[in-house]
C-alpha cells in the first residue's frame, strides 16, 4: 500500500477504505483499559503504525494529506491513538484547509474532554472551522463504570465533563454520535439511552478492534 510517505516518516494521514484519517498525536487523556497500546503497547491500525516521536506542526500533517489525495474520499476524520483536540490548534487549521479544499465531511473522533482540558467551550470553534461531524467516546452509562474502563487524572468528574461536552457539540455541530465500546458486561440497551439523552446519535463499537469498521446496532 502507498501511504505517500517514506518508510522512515511518521504517519500522520493515512487511508482506511475510502476515507482519510489524520494522526496528530501520540498523547491521550485517558488510559482506556481496552486500548491496544494501553493493554497490548499496540500501536498498529490497519498495516499503520500510528506511534509518533513528537508532535507534528500543521504543515507537515497538510504535506501528507496532499500526498494522499482528495479525490474519491468518503470523509476525512481526526483519529488516531491519541487524542487529537490535545492539538487543537492544528486540528482547527486542518479543518479549515480541508473544507477550503472542497471536502464535503469532516469527522473528529475524540475522548470529549478538550471542554475540560480547556477551560472553556471549544464546540463552537470546531464548527466554525467547518467541522461536519463529532463521534464522542462516552463509553460508559455511568461515571463509576466509565472510571473504570476509562482511568484518567480527573476522576468521575470526566464522565460528566464528557455528557456536557456531547451536549455542547449538539448545539454547535451538524451531526453528533455518542459511541460505547462494546466491552465484556456493558449493557448495550443502557448506553444507547445515556447517548440518545444527550440528544446524540447511538454507536456501538465491537470490542478488540480498531481502524474503519461498521458499527454494530448503531448509526453509521
Amino acid at each position: 500500500m502507498n501511504d505517500g510517505t517514506t518508510a522512515a516518516s511518521p504517519v500522520l494521514a493515512y487511508e482506511l477504505g475510502d476515507a482519510l484519517y489524520l494522526n496528530l498525536t501520540s498523547a491521550c487523556t485517558l488510559a482506556c483499559v481496552f486500548c491496544p497500546k494501553i493493554r497490548d503497547d499496540d500501536w498498529v491500525v490497519g498495516g499503520y503504525d500510528l506511534r509518533l516521536s513528537r508532535a507534528p506542526s500543521a504543515d507537515e500533517v497538510w504535506e501528507q494529506v496532499e500526498r494522499q489525495g482528495f479525490s474519491g474520499r468518503s470523509e476525512v476524520v481526526f483519529t488516531g491513538l491519541g487524542e487529537p483536540t490535545r492539538r487543537l490548534d492544528v486540528l482547527l487549521e486542518i479543518t479549515r484547509r480541508l473544507v477550503r479544499s472542497g471536502i464535503s465531511r469532516v469527522r473528529l473522533d475524540t475522548d470529549g474532554l478538550a471542554n475540560l482540558r480547556e477551560g472553556r467551550d471549544v464546540t463552537p470553534d470546531l464548527a466554525a472551522a467547518g467541522l461536519g461531524a463529532v463521534v464522542v467516546s462516552l463509553n460508559a452509562p455511568d461515571a463509576s463504570t466509565y472510571l473504570r474502563l476509562c482511568p484518567n487524572r480527573y476522576g468521575e468528574s470526566a464522565w460528566e465533563a464528557v455528557r456536557d461536552f456531547i451536549r455542547a457539540a449538539v448545539r454547535y455541530v451538524p451531526e453528533v454520535h455518542a459511541s460505547f465500546v462494546a466491552v465484556p458486561g456493558l449493557a448495550m440497551d443502557d448506553c444507547r439511552t445515556a447517548a440518545e439523552s444527550l440528544g446524540a446519535r447511538f454507536r456501538w463499537r465491537p470490542y478488540d478492534r480498531v481502524g474503519r469498521l461498521k458499527e454494530l446496532g448503531g448509526n453509521a
